[in-house]
């Protein structure tokens, strides 16, 4: 080499730059590799405790590959960062505490009698039996005796049948999964597992003499085999969601364990979990067994009257033989109203499916009544709060109580109901029925048979229904409101109802078949009223507001959630984002990744006179401006401008054939919306100033045969792909990372909620938070990968000016399934 002064300093120019582009590219690596390691501790944590050792080389892996990052970053900004390296190992020495710390010691017990006075623990029972064993220790002579499989049996069963990991992988990513047939697969083949698991000989036998023991007080008797979740019953009642069997043969019992364990996947359940942010670890899954009372009589008290809780009245509803049909909301249920007094007095009896009022009924007389109230209203004393009690009347007239959880007493979310103007314009289409939960509410309406496929019922929805089917849950946090034509008030569909504070009517009888064909409908519950149309202004953005907000899960919590998978560095714009902020594994993650790509156009753009020589010009009739660097001659010499076809780096091509994929339109929505203002008043308004792009900036793509690095701005956002592909799948990596854009701050969320949707559904693992997304597709064989770079050409130009039209959460899914479905047209 020459060595006159300027050849030199092109040498240390290319040379820095290479060196810059090399760091860069591996410290990306380890951030694809250190984001698929958070990804499987968050499966994890979701079924393992913090101690538990499969946890602890993960975290020790993780922040090994924090602390080679942070060196890398260090390397390419000359120690701007060394403050990581102290935030790192202090993140290491408080995980290291964690794993040392003693494992709490819990109660290993398989099989536990209800009989004591010292109360069980209620981790170890779970809420339900837990509750029973409340009951018995005021009402002994009132609960039948029984037993309980505890949660430890549980996991021991899953622990032995080595089921703990594939059951963990079949829930992996089921919250953001929209292929309903593959939740139902997934859920399926866990439900199956767990029915053909064996159950070893200590379990079994400790049941059969159990129930022998309690075959001596009840000869020949039949079982009620029962759940008793942990957080069953509690603030979260799980009404309806698991399984029970009833009338079993002693012979029989295990076999009906396994079935009512196993019920614990039920679509309804895994999405009631979901939906309330609970962790599988967390609730664990008892069984509770008791003899079976024959009764002539059965049902359920609320001992406060939910429709009126001032009104010093409970409600007892009952039906001859057994409830269970009851409660599901397949048999309508004739309803006591009793005040409470000393002694109660009925004050209303309304037969099941009518509003006719009666003075008594076959299967029961009006002393019962009485005597279940006047017991309930003890059982109110004893636990200091509201209850929803289950009981049984037998052949013999014996009262039993089987059930007893507390009552929740909600309140309508709109408390100016009534103080709405009274518009006597148009007359209700129907009225009458019954109040399950008060309130207001507007929507398309959606009439739903058995046998429907719930995941279609739009946001928003007003659904009408003829019986309160449990399955109805996992709508329930979605829907504006719910019209039933049977029902009982105190069903499992009725309390999951006032859970989810869903405005909603039972027992509307064919009337309520007058709604057919309408479009939109506005409910009354309160007033018990429809009608056709819109009627109350704001009601209807009140509800998706409901809605949406219900949907926003709680951030989970917990000593290694809180060290190792907590995000607090939200906005990178901020004067708080910097290394001494991190507070988390996550956190420091997040800085390195935003620091290294700011580091590295910031040095191009430093010697841009340097690389204007070397660099290529990609020569293409879309609205984009890329500056190709070539790192090992995938691009012709001698050349200035080069077409996408002539470059011979194979993921570069890969990504090109979707961005340049003909069926694909470039809306320009801004541009056409801020045409004639000046250019430096939409950089200001439309973000130019955030990020790590301007628009009179060059976006650079680094290409070589087997490796692509592509950073650049389209129109107000960001994105990043940095991929391997070769030959082999070792170390074949995609990695794609999407931020900014020209909308307000909730859009821009949206639209990364709706990346993460698509990208979940495509293979890709993804970490979002606010508007930046974080995915990765790695060790995959050549073909899949490119397959995956074609798949993410596509997904950026169809995302890129997507903020501006996600105006709601309902538009989220409705464009993930376009997209998946290759309908651009709808990307206009």
């Amino acid at each position: 080499m020459s060595s006159h002064p300027e050849n030199i300093a092109s040498y240390n120019k290319d040379y820095n730059f290479r060196f810059r582009y090399e760091t860069l590219r591996s410290l990306l690596n380890k951030n694809g590799s250190a984001l698929q390691i958070l990804s499987d501790l968050e499966a994890d944590l979701n079924h393992m405790r913090h101690y538990d050792k499969r946890i602890k080389r993960p975290i020790q892996r993780l922040i090994t590959e924090s602390l080679l990052m942070a060196q890398e970053l260090n390397l390419m900004t000359g120690d701007l960062y060394s403050d990581l390296y102290g935030v790192i190992l202090q993140l290491r020495n408080k995980t290291d505490k964690l794993f040392f710390d003693d494992q709490p010691d819990g109660d290993q017990t398989l099989v536990l009698r209800l009989d004591s006075q010292t109360g069980p623990e209620p981790s170890l029972v779970g809420g339900k039996a837990f509750g029973v064993w409340h009951l018995g220790k005021f009402f002994k002579d009132l609960v039948p005796p029984g037993f309980v499989v505890t949660t430890a049996a549980y996991n021991q069963i899953l622990e032995n049948n080595h089921l703990h990991n594939r059951i963990r992988i079949l829930l992996n990513n089921l919250d953001v999964t929209e292929d309903q047939s593959q939740f139902q697969s997934r859920t399926q083949t866990i439900r199956r597992l767990i029915r053909k698991a064996a159950v070893c000989e200590e379990i079994e036998s400790a049941i059969k003499e159990q129930a022998l023991l309690l075959n001596q007080s009840f000869p020949g008797q039949l079982w009620a085999v029962r759940s008793s979740a942990v957080c069953e019953d509690g603030g979260h009642s799980f009404a309806g969601q698991f399984d029970s069997e009833l009338r079993i043969k002693t012979e029989d019992l295990v076999k009906a364990y396994l079935h009512v364990i196993a019920s614990r996947f039920s679509d309804r359940a895994v999405k009631y979990r979901i939906h309330n942010n609970f962790n599988e670890v967390d609730t664990p899954m008892a069984v509770f067994f008791m003899p079976m009372v024959d009764p002539a009589a059965a049902g359920v008290v609320y001992t406060c009257n939910l429709k009126d809780p001032d009104s010093d009245t409970m409600v007892i509803s009952a039906v001859p033989g057994l409830a269970n049909r009851m409660v599901k909301g397949e048999q309508q249920a004739d309803t006591f109203l009793v005040s409470k007094g000393h002694p109660p007095e009925i004050t209303r009896m309304i037969v099941a499916g009518t509003t006719e009022t009666v003075k008594d009924q076959h299967y029961i007389v009006n002393e019962k009544i009485v005597e279940i109230a006047e017991i309930a209203d003890r059982a109110v004393d004893k636990f200091g709060h509201e209850l929803d009690i289950e009981w049984a009347v037998d052949r013999d007239g014996k009262v039993y109580f089987l059930q007893a959880r507390q009552l929740n007493i909600g309140a309508a979310d709109d408390p100016a109901i009534d103080k709405i103007s009274q518009r006597k314009d148009t007359l209700p289409i129907i009225e009458g029925g019954m109040t399950i939960f008060p309130g207001r509410a507007e929507g398309p309406l959606r009439f739903l048979s058995p046998g429907d496929d719930l995941s279609g019922v739009p946001d928003g929805a007003v659904v009408l229904v003829e019986k309160p089917r449990p399955e109805l849950a996992s709508i329930l946090p979605n829907i504006a409101a719910l019209l039933v034509m049977e029902g009982n008030p105190v069903g499992h569909l009725a309390t999951l109802v006032r859970e989810f504070s869903v405005p909603c009517i039972f027992r509307l009888g064919e009337n309520a078949k007058l709604l057919m064909g309408k479009n939109i409908i506005s409910v009354n519950a309160t007033k018990r009223t429809v009608y056709a149309g819109i009627r109350w202004p704001g009601i209807r953005e009140r509800v998706l507001a409901r809605i949406a907000a219900g949907n926003r899960h709680q951030k989970k919590s917990g000593p290694l959630y809180d060290l190792v998978l907590g995000l607090n560095l939200l906005d990178p714009d901020s004067s708080s984002f910097k290394a001494k902020s991190c507070r988390s594994v996550h956190d420091t993650l997040r800085f390195m990744h935003e620091m290294s790509v700011r580091s590295m156009f910031g040095f191009g753009d430093k010697q841009s006179r340097v690389w204007n020589k070397k660099s290529k010009k990609l020569i293409t009739g879309l609205p984009v401006k890329f500056q190709l660097i070539d790192l090992d001659q995938s691009v012709p010499e001698n050349i200035k401008q080069v077409a996408p076809e002539k470059v011979g780096s194979v993921p570069f091509k890969a990504l090109w054939r979707g961005i340049s994929d003909n069926r694909l339109f470039w809306p320009e929505r801004w541009e056409k919306e801020m045409r004639g203002m000046p250019s430096d008043f939409k950089e200001a308004v439309l973000g130019g100033n955030k990020g790590p792009r301007r628009a009179s900036d060059n976006n650079y793509a680094i290409v070589a045969r087997d490796y692509m690095n592509l950073n650049a701005r389209f129109a107000y956002h960001y994105a990043m792909v940095d991929a391997m592909v070769g030959p082999g799948t070792e170390h074949n990596h995609v990695h794609f990372r999407f931020r900014g854009g020209g909308a307000a701050d909730e859009n821009k969320k949206r639209r990364a909620r709706f990346l993460e949707l698509v990208l979940r559904e495509s293979g890709f693992g993804v970490d979002r938070s606010g508007d930046l997304v974080t995915a990765w597709f790695r060790r995959y064989p050549k073909k899949d990968s490119e397959k995956a770079l074609e798949f993410l050409g596509r997904l950026i130009v169809c995302a890129r000016q997507l903020d501006a039209t996600l105006k709601n959460d309902t538009a989220i899914k409705l464009y993930a399934n376009y997209f998946i479905k290759d309908q651009f047209e709808m990307f206009v």
